[in-house]
């Protein structure tokens, strides 16, 4: 009977140090998840992991949780996380990169470049986090750090559509539509799907004198859609004949976007 207790109270041990050992045992898991793009798994395991009252784990779920909002794009709850962590850790590397991508995100480009700058300067910085300071400077208009920032980021992760639209929408931003229009093609073509993207493009495309090209999968709206695009980019580089029968040909092909293209057309003829 003893000899039972001890072996029924050793098992009782192993089974409490497990549940202990969990949340570290974990972490890699979940972090692992998070940067390979496994967002629900990532969630799931979070959502099953009880951390300790204190401690590093504690700390370091508490990052997971930040860096998982974050690239869920729940960027205010991200903000929330690391900026509570930040009152605790001010100088930790991933704190700094989650707050400042986060407030990037939310357009308080100059609370993003602050953290942002600190970040890079000292931590080791992905794709992301330049992009995301590329992104903070394009909106103080501050193109030549952000051209230094797109180029880091493409350095490390230039395959990456989203990367390759930012710097395109960076490009269009300084009129720089040549420049602008081969990144979104590359874009396009690693996701096609894209609907962000495929308005870029045909802005980079309408800037420079082309007109979109129907898609077998346009409906008549999304077709309106592209021309008023491509027709308003017009307009801003000086082709007033094109945007006029772009704009033009957007009224008549869906109501859905008559009252826009109509509008741009008005201000086109104002002009």
């Amino acid at each position: 009977m003893i000899a039972l207790l001890r072996v029924i109270l050793l098992g009782v041990l192993v089974i409490a140090a497990a549940a202990e050992a969990r949340p570290a045992d974990d972490i890699p898991l979940i972090a692992a998840a998070i940067r390979s793009g496994r967002l629900v798994q990532a969630e799931l395991m979070l959502a099953r992991t009880t951390p300790p009252q204190t401690g590093e784990a504690t700390t370091e779920l508490e990052i997971l949780r930040g860096q998982l909002a974050l690239a869920q794009g729940r960027d205010q709850d991200a903000r929330q996380g690391f900026g509570a962590l930040a009152l605790r850790m001010p100088g930790d590397c991933r704190v700094l990169l989650g707050l400042g991508m986060a407030e990037s995100d939310l357009g308080d480009a100059d609370l993003a470049i602050g953290h942002l700058e600190s970040a890079t300067g000292t931590c080791a910085a992905d794709w992301k986090a330049w992009s995301a300071l590329g992104f903070a400077y394009d909106a103080k208009a501050r193109w030549r750090d952000s051209d230094a920032a797109y180029a880091r980021a493409m350095a490390s992760g230039g395959d990456q559509p989203a990367l390759l639209n930012n710097v395109a929408a960076s490009l269009i931003r300084q009129r720089r539509f040549a420049e602008a229009e081969p990144l979104l093609a590359r874009a396009r073509a690693r996701a096609p799907h894209d609907v962000l993207i495929a308005n870029n493009l045909d802005i980079a495309a309408g800037s420079l004198g082309r007109m979109p090209v129907r898609r077998s999968g346009d409906s008549m709206s999304r077709w309106a859609e592209r021309l008023n695009n491509a027709g308003y980019a017009a307009m801003l580089a000086g082709r007033g004949d094109d945007a006029r029968k772009w704009l033009t040909m957007a009224v008549a092909a869906s109501p859905v976007f008559q009252a826009i293209a109509a509008a741009n057309l008005a201000r086109l003829d104002a002009r």
